[in-house]
């Protein structure tokens, strides 16, 4: 990938906006001490915290609700994963498998970054230059608007990565069809808030309460030290039509 990019130092943080306060996701010792009025400093002061908070259970989480509880208890769960998994899926937790509340983090640090990477970067010129740079090669060929599966014996490579929907992969077999989720991207201008102004303090912000009918602003501003006296950000919905994004782990 050095080849094809000069890379930016990234480290990716997320905060989420709860009960009108800005907190970090994953959930942290700042999470905590924000939310709840604590005063927690050290890690053997958050896992004591965190070991009265679970609920416990005998054996392993069934499904979404119980990994949540049993990862962070009842108030987190009711205050941000709850109501953000009913958003995201349209569907309770306990509809859902556990790896949907397994798969985020839970900290008993200070530690505020999405990922734990010791390397973390973007393509200093964008993901569009960098891929394009990426396939610009003579052992690289490109087709366009081609099915892969009137393809796919023809192709004469070692391994071949399929990354379409998995149940179209299957579709020979007679398997049942996925049920999917997908996204709704609405485009919005903040003009004229100046060249170090921002709508939001960070690159994506969740809002996991039912009052608003969105599960997170993407503001791009952030990334790569860019200056502009305007702002552009997306705010992301889920919905069930259009182009299937995750398939719903039920």
């Amino acid at each position: 990938v050095h080849l094809s990019s000069k890379w930016t130092k990234y480290e990716h943080e997320v905060v989420g906006l709860v009960n009108g306060s800005y907190v970090p996701i994953p959930v942290n010792i700042d999470t905590v001490n924000t939310l709840f009025g604590l005063h927690i400093n050290t890690t053997d002061e958050m896992d004591r915290w965190l070991s009265a908070e679970q609920v416990k259970y005998d054996r392993e989480p069934k499904n979404s609700e119980e990994m949540a509880l049993s990862r962070v208890g009842q108030r987190l769960y009711e205050l941000i994963f709850h109501p953000y998994t009913i958003k995201q899926w349209n569907k309770e937790p306990r509809e859902l498998g556990p790896e949907v509340t397994a798969r985020i983090p839970v900290r008993n640090n200070h530690d505020g970054r999405y990922f734990g990477d010791p390397f973390q970067a973007l393509p200093t010129n964008g993901y569009t230059s960098f891929f394009k740079n990426l396939v610009c090669h003579p052992n690289i060929e490109t087709r366009l608007n081609t099915d892969y599966f009137q393809v796919r014996d023809s192709l004469k490579c070692k391994h071949t990565y399929f990354t379409g929907p998995i149940d179209a992969y299957f579709a020979h077999l007679g398997y049942k069809k996925l049920e999917y989720r997908s996204l709704d991207f609405e485009r919005k201008v903040v003009k004229n808030i100046g060249e170090q102004g921002y709508f939001q303090p960070m690159f994506v912000v969740n809002h996991p309460s039912a009052d608003d009918n969105f599960t997170r602003i993407v503001e791009y501003k952030h990334l790569l030290n860019q200056t502009s006296q305007h702002t552009i950000m997306f705010v992301e919905r889920s919905k069930d039509g259009g182009e299937p994004y995750y398939p719903v782990p039920n």
